[in-house]
């Protein structure tokens, strides 16, 4: 995953129940890909959703804190 990707605040907050070893496969999967559980699910929930047909709007970075 790219580093702006990495850098972005997410303001909005989803929960859901799911059935019982879900968290535990999706820890193993983003180790695998060797991300957070968090970026793993936001881009496999994104790839769904666009292949679904539902149209997001793009990512964007966070503004640069450091600008002067």
């Amino acid at each position: 995953m790219q580093t702006a990707a990495r850098s972005m605040t997410f303001p909005e907050f989803l929960r859901f129940r799911a059935e019982r070893g879900v968290a535990d496969a999706v820890l193993e999967a983003a180790r695998k890909r060797r991300t957070s559980a968090s970026e793993y699910l936001r881009h496999a929930l994104r790839t769904q959703l666009v292949s679904d047909g539902v149209d997001l709007p793009p990512l964007e970075p966070a503004a640069n804190r450091n600008a002067a």
